[in-house]
């Protein structure tokens, strides 16, 4: 009889020690949910923030290579302009 109250001494003890456990993961596991959760949104955050930086660095691109291609023009247009005035330069010297 003795051995029986022994053995379902240690029945008890193991049960009421699973059902802490238990309790324990559970609640480790509402707050890796919560975690999960929070670091899901940053995620979504820090995607639509590389989004809006990607369009920019494109429109920064892209307004750069229409100013590269703005100065082209102007020096096409100062070097013209010089060469029609030494052709006026020559013309004048010959005449």
């Amino acid at each position: 009889m003795q051995e029986l109250k022994l053995l379902s001494f240690e029945v008890e003890n193991k049960v009421l020690h699973l059902a802490e456990k238990y309790r324990q993961l559970k609640e480790e596991h509402k707050t890796l949910k919560k975690k999960n959760k929070e670091l899901k949104e940053i995620i979504t955050k820090l995607e639509e923030k590389i989004k809006i930086q990607s369009e920019q660095l494109v429109k920064y691109k892209l307004g750069e290579k229409i100013n590269e291609e703005n100065k082209y023009t102007d020096v096409k247009l100062k070097i013209n302009e010089l060469v029609r005035e030494i052709d006026l330069c020559m013309k004048l010297l010959n005449e």
